[in-house]
C-alpha cells in the first residue's frame, strides 16, 4: 500500500512545481519582474505608435533599426500581452510577448522575443526578434 501512495503523490508534486514555476518565476506581474514589465510596456506603447526615438532610448545600443525593419510589416497594432519574463542570468532576462495586429484586412497574432539586460543605466533591451513571417516584394 505504501508504494502506491508514493506513486500517487509524485504527479501532484510535479504539478505543484510546474505551477509555482509558471506563476512565480516567469509571471510578468511578479515583484521581481516589475521593472522589466514597465520597460516592455513602454517599448510596446512606442512600438504601436511607431515612436522610434522613444524605442531608441530603451535599447542598450540606442539603435532601433532592428525594430524598424520588422515594425513596418505588422500593420496596425491592436494589442499586446506579456506572456512571460524569464531570468536568463543575474543581469539578463527574456520577455515573450504576444502581439495582435491587423494587416491586409486580417487579424494576426505573432510572438516577439526581447532580451533585457541590466547595465549601468538600469534595464534596457539588447535584442528584439519576432516570429512574423514577412516576404519582400519581388
Amino acid at each position: 500500500m505504501k508504494k502506491r501512495h508514493y506513486i500517487s503523490v509524485a504527479p501532484l508534486l510535479i504539478l505543484a512545481g510546474l505551477l509555482s514555476y509558471r506563476y512565480y518565476f516567469v509571471n510578468p506581474n511578479a515583484d521581481h519582474n516589475i521593472v522589466q514589465k514597465k520597460l516592455v510596456d513602454s517599448f510596446y506603447v512606442a512600438f504601436a505608435a511607431e515612436d522610434y526615438s522613444s524605442i531608441a532610448g530603451l535599447m542598450s545600443n540606442g539603435n532601433p533599426q532592428m525594430v524598424i525593419n520588422v515594425r513596418h510589416w505588422y500593420g496596425e497594432v491592436i494589442s499586446f500581452y506579456i506572456k512571460e519574463i524569464r531570468r536568463i542570468s543575474s543581469t539578463e532576462k527574456k520577455a515573450v510577448v504576444s502581439i495582435t495586429s491587423r494587416r491586409n484586412n486580417e487579424q494576426h497574432v505573432n510572438t516577439d522575443y526581447l532580451v533585457l539586460i541590466e547595465g549601468k543605466n538600469g534595464w534596457q533591451i539588447s535584442s528584439y526578434e519576432s516570429d512574423l513571417d514577412y516576404k519582400l516584394p519581388g
